[in-house]
């Protein structure tokens, strides 16, 4: 028998293993497959190992492993962009997160004889969090992203985000959990008394009745009003960061969109789509004035360490840039149609001795029915790395060592390629030719903002409470992740800030997946590939009513409150286990010293 004392598993290879079947049951968890059930079992072999290792280190360099495989696995789409970031990524930043999740896990079920039902959701949530927030934020692969096509267990969402999700899939691993370990111990510990599973169970129960009552409760709640027509346009043109022979023209690109967006005209939306800078081109007027001077000096400055520059690319791209902005003022006048799309923008510096001289942001420009200059949001949650290197206002020579280190392919030649976030959550007004005197807003998140929450919700309000912002619209261009799993997950956690704040969304999006989302977290008239179109490629364009949710909820209001309460609960487990572990190991020395005094 492996179970020895009372039941624990004394040998490293059962642990390993239990680890292991978490880790296969954890495969189909996520999109484009979102086999949902496995959300509720995923983690129980874990757990499992958690309570009966008798090897403490042993089974938290074990759930490190696992945390390792688990986003390795996920995560293997952003291989193909950076490799080095890919590794980085997943065994220094977030794989280390289980660990803790485990230290807490088992102190609370070992020491303190809790139940996993009430261990384990708090210890898993609070690490969601923290790898969620801060400037390394990337809320992805969150245990509550596997219910995506179970919508009655979604809409808890609203009050505390994806993470509320996740701490009722959590508690129901742990009863699962609880249940088999009263059945394979012989001798229960104090948390497997009848009374303490059965109070386990009630919580569970409790946890999911809530959910799926209240989730029943917001689907059917109604009181939505019809909102604009939108049409939004996909391309299908991966990208890579090198100069690639074979890859298509920024002039084919160019004329594949607008050929795009002049047949979605023809379908008389209230608005038309256009991705995250489809092509590459700079848009703000500033830019493009004094045929290009801006621009042009810009590019100039950026690139002042790399002697390859050529002043024949920037001529060019200024001229595709003025071009570009022409095409999209005619076509926005000529059905009185606005035309939202992506681009860059370029802005000098007022003052001559600053740093940097120029400013380069990832903008949204939405061009006018009247065919006048384009309103504009800059882009506020940059990408580490993708958009920016760190430390460029404080410690420069670690900032050039890294925009210049040759595992970075955007920075490698010398090219201060960082980009100056945004300062304003903008919303723009929009007239409904159905309602042409009662205009609604509407505001832009571009690339992964639709994935942070925090900076999704920041759109949805005014200062006093009320509801600012009608609908959504995302735009990006995941052509850099290939055919992959990304793009189908990308719209999956723009679903769960739909829900989170009653909103609708619409995303256009390169490569896909591009479509609509409901408030409730349904999508709909997808541009994809498969039958259901949740796999990455294909080029069209879709439109569909978006409907207006008039309820402003508790996760747009106090964003994530609660999730934060419990991730104190374990915070303060966490300093618990310390000082547990450092209390032990006090008496062990002391009992040493004992030992060795009466030997001599």
């Amino acid at each position: 028998m492996l179970l020895a004392g009372e039941s624990d598993i004394r040998s490293r290879w059962p642990i390993l293993l239990m680890a292991a079947v978490s880790w296969v049951l954890s495969l189909p968890l996520f999109a484009p497959w979102g086999f949902w059930p496995a959300g509720y079992v995923a983690f129980v072999p874990w757990l499992l190992a958690l309570a009966l290792s008798a090897r403490s280190a042993w089974v938290y360099l074990v759930s490190y492993l696992l945390g390792a495989a688990f986003y390795l696995m996920h995560f293997r789409w952003l291989y193909d962009t950076t490799p080095e970031m890919y590794v980085v990524a997943c065994l220094l930043y977030v794989a280390p997160l289980f660990v803790p999740a485990a230290w807490i896990t088992r102190h609370l079920c070992r020491t303190r004889g809790w139940c996993l039902t009430f261990a384990f959701p708090l210890a898993w949530t609070a690490q969601e969090l923290v790898h969620s927030r801060g400037p390394l934020a990337f809320p992805w692969f969150l245990l509550g992203h596997s219910q995506y096509r179970f919508l009655t267990a979604i809409q808890i969402a609203d009050l505390a985000g994806a993470y509320g999700v996740s701490f009722v899939l959590a508690a129901v691993n742990g009863l699962i959990a609880d249940l088999l370990l009263r059945l394979f111990r012989r001798k229960p510990s104090k948390a497997e008394n009848p009374w303490r599973i059965r109070r386990a169970g009630a919580f569970a129960a409790g946890l999911v009745g809530f959910t799926l009552l209240y989730g029943q409760y917001r689907l059917h709640q109604g009181g939505q009003v019809e909102g604009p027509k939108v049409a939004v346009v996909q391309g299908d043109f991966p990208l890579v960061p090198f100069d690639n022979p074979n890859a298509p023209s920024e002039n084919e690109k160019r004329f594949e969109y607008i050929r795009l967006a002049r047949e979605a005209l023809a379908d008389d939306p209230d608005l038309i789509v256009l991705p995250e800078t489809p092509w590459a081109m700079y848009l703000n007027p500033e830019a493009l004035a004094d045929g290009g001077r801006t621009l042009l000096a810009g590019l100039a400055w950026t690139a002042r360490h790399n002697p390859r520059a050529r002043q024949t690319t920037w001529s060019a791209l200024h001229r595709l840039s003025a071009l570009s902005d022409r095409e999209f003022r005619n076509l926005a006048a000529l059905r009185g149609i606005p035309i939202v799309v992506g681009g860059m923008s370029l802005m000098e510096d007022p003052d001559p001795q600053a740093y940097p001289r120029f400013h380069k942001f990832n903008s949204a420009f939405v061009y006018p029915p009247e065919g006048g200059p384009p309103a504009r949001y800059d882009k506020i949650n940059l990408v580490l790395f993708g958009e920016y290197v760190p430390f460029r206002y404080s410690w420069y020579g670690l900032y050039r060592f890294m925009n210049d280190h040759p595992w970075n392919p955007w920075g490698k030649d010398g090219d201060e390629y960082s980009l100056t976030p945004g300062r304003e959550y903008t919303t723009f007004p929009l007239r409904l030719k159905s309602r042409p005197r009662q205009p609604v807003a509407f505001g832009v998140t571009i690339c992964y903002e639709d994935v942070v929450p925090q900076v999704f919700r920041r759109f949805i309000l005014d200062g006093q409470g009320h509801k600012r912002t009608d609908f959504m619209l995302n735009i990006s261009n995941d052509g850099w992740f290939g055919y992959g799993t990304q793009q189908a997950q990308h719209l999956v956690n723009c679903s769960f800030r739909a829900v989170e704040n009653r909103v609708s969304v619409a995303r256009s999006v390169n490569t896909g997946v591009s479509g609509f989302i409901h408030p409730d977290g349904s999508r709909h008239d997808l541009v994809g590939n498969g039958p259901n179109g949740l796999r990455a490629g294909g080029a069209g364009w879709r439109s569909a009513l978006l409907p207006i949710d008039p309820r402003v909820t508790f996760y747009s209001r106090f964003g994530d409150a609660l999730p934060a309460g419990w991730s104190l609960l374990s915070a303060a487990a966490l300093l618990d286990a310390g000082r547990t572990a450092w209390k032990n190991r006090r008496r062990s020395t002391r009992r040493t010293r004992r030992e060795r005094k009466g030997k001599t």
